[in-house]
């Protein structure tokens, strides 16, 4: 399985209901493929960048997604055919999360190094060099 998040943008004239059936739609196609909405977020109305379909504003709705490839053709041919979205982008996240994660671990093993080091150098610190030995006697 694999992960992928899908945002859409529903136009202006659709309401919270209109919304919220589609949601319902997709999430019915996500589990029928035997895949799993991880998130369903609703990002509210916003202010378009360009005119998208004459349309200045519009609804974003972002789902987070575990799934293979049918189920997003099948979401994605069911986006393109319902009048009320006006926008979609399916963006495949796993190497992403694989790249975030392979960092993730660089900068624990190089803090681990760094804890290490510093407890050493207290170690050494804390033993009185020769000089230091001359001074108390």
């Amino acid at each position: 399985m694999r992960n992928y998040e899908i945002m859409f943008i529903v136009s202006p004239n659709g309401t919270d209901e209109d919304i919220d059936k589609i949601n319902g739609q997709l999430e019915g196609v996500i589990t029928a493929g035997g895949g799993k909405a991880e998130k369903i977020e609703k990002l509210g109305k916003r202010r378009l960048a360009y005119l998208v379909n004459k349309f200045r504003e519009g609804s974003y709705v972002l789902f987070t997604i575990q799934g293979d490839g049918a189920i997003i053709r099948e979401i994605e041919r069911r986006l393109r055919v319902m009048d009320l979205v006006i926008k979609y982008l399916t963006v495949r996240m796993d190497d992403d999360m694989k790249r975030l994660d392979k960092i993730k671990a660089h900068r624990q093993k190089r803090a681990a190094r760094r804890g290490r080091a510093h407890a050493e150098g207290g170690e050494r610190r804390a033993a009185p060099g020769p000089a230091e030995q001359m001074a108390e006697e």
